[in-house]
């Protein structure tokens, strides 16, 4: 649906911040403008920079990724306070920006989150993910992609249907998904059983 150049390709799948800087610089001063180029700056700048705006620091797409998981489990308990932290994020991080400046915006944001999913994916496949009996225990392969499942659906269809706010994160839920069916041969089959399971 958001196709992406060769060129530009090289910029979404590199997951250091630093690095993707260089090619991001490199790419909108060598590569014809496709229209998504003003948004793809911003939401590089909203998602790595603070202070003098220099050197990339936190992650914030990332830390969303597993915030929205955290939310998800504690909008049981806090649905207020869990919808304005999302919403907030929507408002602060370029979302709303590149969702409201049409195609061109929203195929940016579409690959940065898918960027930021991939990412978040890597660190679920090491064995410290999700360590049980206090961090002594590692998961094994099966626990280990059982649990990812479930914490990518909380992410992305759960925290939108927990909080009535799925239409808001529909491309957020759309890239989260499409990034997950890329990390085993087995991702669809079960993502649709998780689905199925919890309707």
């Amino acid at each position: 649906m958001y196709d992406v150049s060769p060129a530009w390709s090289e910029y979404y799948r590199e997951l250091e911040p630093e690095r993707r800087a260089m090619i991001l610089e490199r790419l909108l001063s060598e590569e014809p403008d496709d229209g998504s180029n003003r948004f793809r700056k911003r939401l590089f700048e909203q998602r790595y920079l603070e202070g003098d705006g220099q050197k990339p620091s936190v992650d914030r797409y990332l830390w969303q990724c597993v915030n929205f998981v955290q939310l998800y489990d504690a909008s049981r308990f806090f649905k207020k306070g869990s919808r304005k932290e999302v919403m907030s994020f929507l408002k602060e991080s370029g979302y709303n920006e590149a969702m409201e400046g049409g195609p061109e915006g929203e195929k940016a944001l579409y690959w940065e989150i898918r960027n930021a999913s991939k990412r978040y994916f890597k660190t679920c496949s090491g064995s410290d993910y999700r360590r049980a009996l206090f961090g002594l225990i590692s998961p094994g392969e099966a626990e280990r992609k059982n649990q990812m499942c479930l914490d990518t659906w909380k992410m992305s269809i759960g925290i939108g249907q927990r909080l009535d706010i799925a239409k808001s994160l529909s491309l957020w839920k759309m890239a989260v998904l499409d990034e997950y069916e890329q990390t085993d041969l087995s991702a669809v089959d079960r993502m649709q059983k998780l689905i199925s399971e919890r309707g």
